[in-house]
């Protein structure tokens, strides 16, 4: 049987580039508009769209690699640009309105349309993992998750398909994550963020990597163990990776610690609702 990751997930991943040469990992995501229609967006971090906030919406466009579906039926890929602006010149991404919360949602509704190629697999509000939800599973600290992205830059073959990665929670997801940060020139500034730390499920480059629920079979759950596979519901995007100084005699290097850094699903779908004012 099939992982439930190879029927959704792996089709909602697109790699993305920006105009700076800089690559990270972005996922399809429908909000449902009534009446069986719709808007699909590509949910990524702000960095990886431009790493200077002040230069950001300067950006015209990013190239992304869409799955397709061929005719003989074997997947594919197809690379194209996406306008950040719309006929109009108006703004068709949304930033989250908290400057440290590393989130933005970029519409490419008319891009899935007008490519017939382009596999219209997504994922929708029901498979956010909110509040409501992880308290219904019983989602805690140790839980597997696996990320699924472009680490690198790196995936399968001719197709688009990507990389998954396995690990774990590291901290209580729903409360605040405090940490500080170098900034150049101005010293350490802490930050209280809406995220949770993932151990070893992150390399660099896995930026915009959704983090999702491990699907396995045997999930304790309250006081039960569950004989059916766990949802494989969203969770977070990976926004940093974390590193740790490591001391060679006199010198000292930053090493890559293993954790990631990510934002919980509630601020995706804040992002996402920016467009609906």
């Amino acid at each position: 049987m099939a992982s439930p990751l190879v029927k959704g997930w792996i089709y909602a991943t697109v790699p993305i580039e920006n105009p700076q040469g800089e690559s990270g990992t972005g996922f399809l995501v429908l909000r449902n508009t009534g009446l069986e229609q719709g808007k699909v967006f590509l949910v990524t971090n702000k960095h990886v769209i431009c790493s200077n906030p002040s230069q950001r919406s300067l950006v015209t466009h990013i190239k992304c690699h869409f799955n397709t579906k061929e005719p003989d039926g074997s997947a594919g890929t197809i690379c194209g640009d996406v306008p950040l602006c719309y006929p109009d010149g108006s703004k068709r991404f949304r930033e989250h309105v908290d400057a440290d919360t590393d989130v933005i949602a970029v519409d490419v509704t008319d891009v899935m349309q007008f490519n017939p190629k382009i596999e219209k697999r997504w994922v929708d509000y029901s498979l956010f993992a909110d509040e409501a939800k992880r308290k219904e599973l019983d989602i805690t600290v140790g839980e597997e998750i696996v990320t699924i992205g472009y680490p690198l830059g790196l995936r399968q073959g001719e197709s688009n398909f990507p990389l998954i990665r396995q690990g774990m929670i590291s901290t209580k997801i729903g409360t605040l994550l405090a940490d500080k940060i170098q900034i150049q020139g101005a010293g350490l500034r802490e930050r209280k963020l809406r995220a949770f730390l993932i151990d070893g499920a992150t390399i660099p480059g896995s930026s915009g990597s959704p983090v999702i629920l491990k699907p396995v079979i045997g999930r304790i759950q309250g006081d039960a163990i569950l004989m059916g596979s766990a949802p494989p519901v969203l969770l977070g995007i990976v926004a940093e990776t974390k590193y740790a100084p490591v001391h060679l005699g006199a010198t000292v290097i930053p090493s890559f610690a293993g954790l990631g850094l990510a934002f919980d699903v509630e601020t995706i779908k804040e992002t996402i609702e920016l467009f609906f004012p």
